[in-house]
């Protein structure tokens, strides 16, 4: 499960068994250690502004077309995520999963405002094992919006 991730990688590094390791650049499951690591790939990476208090991405949001994406940097899935149509419904969303993760205890509470990128989106199962590497499922997901949410998984393709 995604919330085991951080304590595997840990204990295999811990009790040196074959690993993925501790990823140098911070925790894997952070979305923004993730999109930072797309970027140093020297991939195109989803522009984002990451903080722990408003001041720290109204610059970001201000200047973002709208719609913006804001998500609780460790989540799984879309929990906590929401697509903000004005930079008061985005501040107000922003603040909630702030004070959510501080209230049940995470340890790199922050959040994630990002461009809204529009369209398909895709799901690359790939596995790496002593340099060699090999896609095993690529998937569409299927997301609508339902009940007031922009996006609810309906299932992948």
């Amino acid at each position: 499960a995604e919330t085991g991730v951080t304590l595997a990688d840990h204990l295999s590094a811990e009790l040196k068994v074959r690993s993925n390791g501790i990823f140098p650049t911070g925790d894997r499951r952070n979305k923004s250690v993730q999109q930072r690591a797309v970027k140093a790939a020297g991939l195109r990476a989803v522009r984002e502004a990451l903080g722990t208090t408003w001041s720290e991405v109204a610059a970001f949001v201000d200047k973002e077309p709208l719609p913006i994406v804001v998500k609780p940097v460790e989540s799984a899935g879309s929990d906590g995520v929401k697509l903000c149509k004005t930079k008061e419904e985005a501040k107000a969303h922003f603040q909630l999963l702030m004070e959510s993760q501080r209230k049940c205890g995470a340890q790199g509470a922050a959040v994630l405002c990002q461009e809204f990128l529009k369209g398909k989106e895709y799901v690359v199962d790939h596995v790496s094992r002593d340099g060699v590497h090999k896609c095993v499922m690529v998937w569409v997901y299927d997301k609508r919006p339902t009940n007031g949410a922009a996006f609810v998984y309906y299932g992948m393709i």
